[in-house]
């Protein structure tokens, strides 16, 4: 009998590897949690609400049930073609009330059900303010609520983009029911455990599939609320302060005195540079000919005592 538990148990675990392979996706992701043992109470969380996850009175885990599209507005995730899409948008605005704009899309998103991620507002260099919101809106009310934004104010830009998971969520759902039927095969091993050693065998491996388990439906819940809230991005800004060209005389006239203002400046500044140095130059010049005329008058006295000469 401990000999047939032990074939089984190594069949469990060539299939834990096959479905290991078989999901074609990262087992897990930054900022996710990994479970590593410890207890066989071990009992995962419930999924997220909306996504099917349940947990019975044995603390087996169940898993993720695959929602299913019913065409209809309003439905848990985008109906294009029955696809799974993240849907990214991003919008420019010029409005003379920057603050009352960014208020009027707070309330766009909280009325549509969605919530605002992140707002900063500043002033430019020319004491232009500016604002920039992102806010997340559910999929059903991405377009409602992109029109409501762009009525506020002068679209100067605007760009829309959509990003296709359909792949990527089908191999975590893959890669789940995998990890599911691996978890029932051990569990029916774990029932025919007559000593220590196997349910010691069995357990470790029921501590990594469930982990695995808990973290693919965390991708999985994941990915579904990117696709259920997408993203809005609007940049809110004054217009740019009107610039008027004056050509009259008197314009000129002041640009003149401006000029000669600035001119006459200038050369204070470069007086003040000069001056020392032409000091300075004076002292050394001065100098130098008391200097020589000294040494010329020594040498004369020299040239007259030597010829003899009073």
């Amino acid at each position: 009998m401990a000999i047939a538990i032990l074939c089984v148990v190594s069949f469990a675990l060539l299939s834990g590897c096959t479905s290991g392979l078989g999901g074609g996706s990262p087992t897990s992701s930054p900022g996710e949690k990994s479970y590593t043992g410890g207890s066989s109470n071990y009992a995962p969380p419930l999924a997220a609400p909306g996504y099917g996850g349940t947990q019975d009175s044995s603390s087996s885990y169940t898993g993720y049930t695959t929602p299913v599209a019913t065409g209809t507005p309003g439905s848990v995730y985008t109906n294009v073609n029955d696809r799974k899409v993240i849907m990214t948008a991003s919008v420019t605005l010029e409005t003379s009330k920057v603050d009352d704009t960014v208020t009027g899309i707070r309330n766009i998103a909280q009325g549509a059900g969605g919530y605002v991620q992140s707002s900063s507002t500043w002033l430019s260099g020319n004491n232009q303010k500016q604002s920039s919101i992102t806010v997340k809106v559910p999929a059903a009310q991405y377009e409602s609520c992109l029109a409501q934004i762009k009525a506020l104010g002068k679209v100067k830009a605007e760009s829309s983009s959509g990003s296709d998971v359909t792949m990527q969520y089908i191999d975590l759902s893959a890669r789940l029911k995998n990890l599911q039927s691996e978890e029932k095969q051990l569990n029916d091993i774990m029932g025919m455990s007559k000593n220590v050693t196997e349910v010691l065998a069995v357990e470790q491996q029921l501590f990594r599939v469930r982990g695995d388990i808990e973290s693919t439906q965390q991708q999985l819940n994941y990915l579904g609320s990117q696709v259920d809230f997408s993203t809005i991005t609007a940049s809110v800004a004054e217009p740019e302060p009107a610039v008027s060209y004056d050509w009259g005389i008197d314009t000129a006239f002041k640009d003149g005195i401006r000029a000669f203002i600035g001119m006459i400046g200038a050369l204070i500044v470069v007086t003040g540079y000069l001056i020392p140095l032409i000091l300075y130059l004076a002292i050394g010049l001065a100098i130098v000919y008391f200097v020589g005329k000294f040494l010329w008058a020594q040498y004369k006295k020299w040239q007259n005592k030597k010829s003899g000469k009073p």
